[in-house]
């Protein structure tokens, strides 16, 4: 039994001629057919200038959104995120809102201190090697920032304690400076080389050569020498002087050496 869209032999119907107009009628031919109709290449053109013009306009539409939507946060907005944060973390640890803001004032001070002497002694270590490039007498300088250290542990080799202090280093051959800030101050350690990778564990077994202590009142912040040593009374002074002897134990480690190898 034929459908509807074929013809019925008996009834003298082409069965070719139906199944050709049966073919033609596909979706697929009717495709075929569309591509094959010829059009104007000043059509295509202005159909394709239509779609970049399009295109354009819808980027330059999400450009111009995401450059409104990235606008700095207002100062309102970060001071009362600040100020609840801090309320936060003076309840965490069961201290009165003046301490953490003293804490604060006290770490950003000497982390400016830290900062200075280290641009002061990168200065003369620049003029010094001017002579001492190549030799053992060559100093170099880097600036650490933040470093958080584990200064005890349990049995279990746990976690028991960290301290974190804003560090500075110069080094030649054979000593280095190590510069230490946290709380209200800043040490000064001058330890071997091969010793320094320990850090506060290898410094604990030192003296600090010097120590810096760091005061902040409503007047601003101020700074003195524990003990006086050395008598200094401005930083450019008291670099001179760590530099100084710096390059001074340097000297004579090379020339120890020099001695045993002799």
């Amino acid at each position: 039994m034929w459908d509807k869209k074929g013809g019925d032999p008996s009834k003298g119907g082409d069965p070719r001629r139906d199944q050709r107009k049966f073919l033609d009628n596909h979706p697929a031919r009717q495709g075929n057919i569309q591509r094959d109709k010829k059009v104007a290449p000043e059509h295509v053109q202005q159909q394709s200038n239509l779609n970049n013009d399009l295109q354009t306009a819808i980027a330059q539409q999400i450009l111009v959104y995401h450059e409104s939507e990235s606008v700095t946060p207002s100062s309102d907005w970060m001071s009362r995120l600040k100020e609840d944060s801090v309320n936060f973390l003076a309840e965490q640890r069961g201290v009165q809102l003046q301490q953490i803001y003293r804490e604060a004032a006290y770490k950003k001070g000497v982390e400016m201190l830290v900062d200075k002497i280290f641009q002061l002694l990168q200065r003369y270590a620049y003029e010094f090697n001017q002579v001492a490039a190549g030799t053992d007498l060559h100093v170099s300088g880097t600036i650490s920032g933040d470093v958080t250290e584990v200064t005890r542990y349990n049995k279990l080799r746990e976690v028991e304690e960290t301290k974190t202090f804003f560090r500075a280093r110069f080094s030649t051959r054979t000593y280095s400076l190590v510069i230490r800030g946290k709380d209200d101050a800043i040490e000064f350690y001058q330890i071997p080389v091969n010793r320094i990778m320990a850090l506060s564990k290898t410094e604990s077994e030192y003296k600090p050569m010097a120590r810096l202590q760091v005061k902040i009142t409503e007047q601003g912040m101020m700074w003195r020498m524990a003990d006086s040593v050395p008598p200094v009374d401005s930083l450019d002074k008291l670099c001179m002087w760590l530099f100084t002897n710096l390059v001074e134990e340097s000297k004579a480690a090379a020339k120890k050496e020099e001695e045993a190898a002799g």
